[in-house]
């Protein structure tokens, strides 16, 4: 029996958390991991509390039972999932803090903050590949499957980012021997988008420039035009991935403004020698090689700049060049 089964046996009330903006791998951990507790422990209490999540994941087994309002309840135990830093859990850290244990299940390049009791995978497709790795299989049902395959199909951009690996497939062959849909769960979650949605899409899209020698794709969103096409940052989630796919760029960005001159940085790489975690990071946020994202203020033409000159670090390089051919 491993530590995190340890924990839970111990445990008589158990907490799970995740970072703000929930997406499809935050959702899939954390309610694969309570589907799984109440499986196999069925006498424990057990409480997922995250921030609203696009409804569109409504089909979720538990989504329904998900807490949407911070606590400073202390529970036994607190799972935390998809995050390794307490400044990504919004106003949920206090139940982190409270717990009398803590076990933090994720993929993300270790932070500043330490943990007693965790696995930490950064090489993993998924805080969901991490979570299925501790779990006994002979307790998986259908509903964990479920869960489980969301949040790899997500994190992958559907088995297709560099993250995916052969460990990655035989897990979600797996899950799909329990009998899930997962043709609906990647149609209805990854692919199938709201009128404002493609709206939106198509307007990014449009007012979107190719900078540094048409290398970077740049895209952006106004609080203005989020309110005139009555959409919110559950909304464009994707934009960035559609972008990323414009044939010959190294890189996209994508900023939305959260409120007034503040915005919500998203960067992908098509590039493996270009690190965009670095450039996050660069900027007090963070991420994966590939995928990461940060806050910054400013006008969306001073964002974008600040953003590009930090990428310009290795995108000039020499070597970088060369390898591009």
């Amino acid at each position: 029996m491993n530590e995190f089964h340890q924990l839970i046996e111990a445990a008589d009330s158990i907490c799970i958390v995740g970072h703000t903006n929930p997406d499809g791998d935050c959702l899939g951990s954390t309610l694969g991991t309570k589907n799984y507790i109440k499986n196999r422990y069925p006498d424990k209490k057990v409480n997922v509390y995250l921030q609203t999540a696009n409804e569109k994941f409504r089909f979720m087994p538990g989504f329904s039972d998900i807490i949407n309002v911070p606590s400073d309840r202390k529970y036994d135990m607190c799972i935390m999932c998809d995050c390794n830093g307490f400044d990504r859990l919004g106003d949920y850290k206090t139940l982190a803090e409270n717990a009398s244990v803590l076990y933090v299940s994720d993929h993300h390049i270790p932070g500043n903050q330490k943990f007693e009791h965790g696995t930490i995978i950064p090489e993993a497709s998924s805080a969901c590949e991490v979570i299925f790795d501790l779990l006994d299989k002979d307790y998986i049902t259908k509903e964990v499957a479920e869960c489980l395959y969301l949040g790899i199909v997500h994190d992958t951009g559907v088995f297709k980012y560099n993250c995916t690996s052969p460990h990655t497939m035989e897990i979600a062959g797996f899950l799909m021997s329990k009998g899930i849909d997962f043709s609906h769960i990647i149609d209805d979650t990854f692919f199938t988008k709201t009128y404002p949605q493609q709206q939106v899409l198509g307007r990014v899209l449009m007012e979107s420039l190719m900078v540094m020698d048409r290398r970077c794709l740049a895209g952006w969103l106004t609080c203005k035009e989020m309110k005139f096409y009555n959409v919110t940052s559950k909304d464009i989630d994707g934009v960035v991935s559609v972008m990323r796919e414009t044939r010959g760029i190294d890189c996209a960005v994508f900023i939305y403004e959260m409120t007034n001159q503040n915005f919500k940085v998203s960067l992908r790489s098509n590039n493996h020698m270009l690190d965009v975690a670095q450039v996050a990071a660069h900027f007090g946020g963070g991420g994966h090689k590939m995928a990461a994202g940060c806050t910054l203020q400013g006008s969306y033409h001073d964002v974008i700049n600040n953003i590009t000159k930090e990428l310009a670090l290795q995108m000039d390089a020499p070597d970088f060049i060369s390898n591009r051919g």
